[in-house]
């Protein structure tokens, strides 16, 4: 996700969580997932194997 589609992705969260989404805003958050969906769907997340977890210690 590019910072221009973060940036709006937060201001369009902020309208919808004060329920004041007018159907232009609607129309908007949908194209915007869907570009958001997109480019996820054309760059997988690349895992590596470097990774170690550690568990959370028992007590008692």
């Amino acid at each position: 996700m590019s910072p221009a589609q973060l940036k709006k992705l937060q201001e369009l969260s902020q309208i919808f969580s004060q329920g004041k989404a007018n159907p232009k805003q609607i129309q908007q958050l949908s194209a915007l997932l869907a570009q958001i969906n997109q480019f996820e769907d054309e760059h997988p997340p690349q895992t590596t194997d470097d990774v170690a977890f550690v568990a959370a210690p028992r007590f008692g």
